[in-house]
């Protein structure tokens, strides 16, 4: 698992998600009670399996390894809150991070987008001042929640969030599965910023049947994608 985890999180590096240490991927511990993340502030090619952190997910006790990434209270409540993700990426990836910097949602334009995510990717509520002072790390978090919950979104579904200003949380049932998405999403908002560039001056309508089928022949219940 451990080595796992540091592959991915070179991964970020290589797919050009982050540059320097903007980022970071943990995964649950097997018996889901703790998690593994990035260490704080370590370059990823100097990750090892001594330096991994884990966190208990009840506590937020800092268990082994170095100090854990600031945003593991982020992942922690993410956490707890969706029982059906294992693991978790965050970036600023560029083009998502203008999303978010925009404070505007990635809209689903087309298939390639629906053949992971079930519709747009939200860019949820706003930290308040107080929210940002105390626990903001946690509170990012719970904005993502609160958003997913208020607007029955589903977690697998849309396995994404932008936090306002900020960059982006992906997740998936694998870390496998949280860094194919979080590279994907990417390559979707690029396309979508220059779609809306090219057509600044009308709408764009993409059909819903479309949508549809392209997320539910690999994702649904009647899947046929795939051998």
């Amino acid at each position: 698992m451990l080595k796992e985890l540091i592959r991915v999180n070179r991964a970020l590096k290589e797919e050009r998600l982050v540059i320097f240490t903007w980022g970071n991927a943990s995964c649950r511990s097997v018996d889901k009670k703790s998690m593994f993340i990035k260490p704080s502030g370590v370059p990823f090619e100097e990750l090892q399996e001594n330096k991994i952190s884990q966190v208990d997910l009840s506590t937020a006790k800092h268990l082994r390894g170095l100090q854990p990434s600031v945003d593991a209270p982020t992942h922690i409540v993410l956490y707890n809150a969706f029982p059906d993700i294992n693991a978790i990426v965050h970036t600023h990836s560029k083009y998502c991070t203008i999303f978010a910097q925009s404070k505007l949602s990635i809209p689903c334009l087309g298939t390639t987008h629906s053949d992971y995510f079930y519709g747009d990717i939200p860019v949820v509520g706003e930290l308040g001042e107080e929210e940002i002072e105390e626990e903001y790390e946690k509170n990012t978090g719970l904005k993502i929640i609160q958003y997913f919950n208020e607007n029955n979104v589903l977690p697998m579904e849309i396995p994404a969030a932008l936090s306002p200003s900020h960059g982006v949380f992906v997740w998936g049932e694998t870390l496998t599965d949280a860094l194919k998405n979080a590279i994907v999403l990417e390559n979707v908002a690029e396309m979508a910023y220059k779609t809306l560039q090219l057509c600044y001056n009308r709408s764009i309508d993409f059909n819903s049947m479309l949508l549809n089928k392209h997320f539910l022949r690999k994702h649904g219940n009647n899947k046929y994608y795939g051998q």
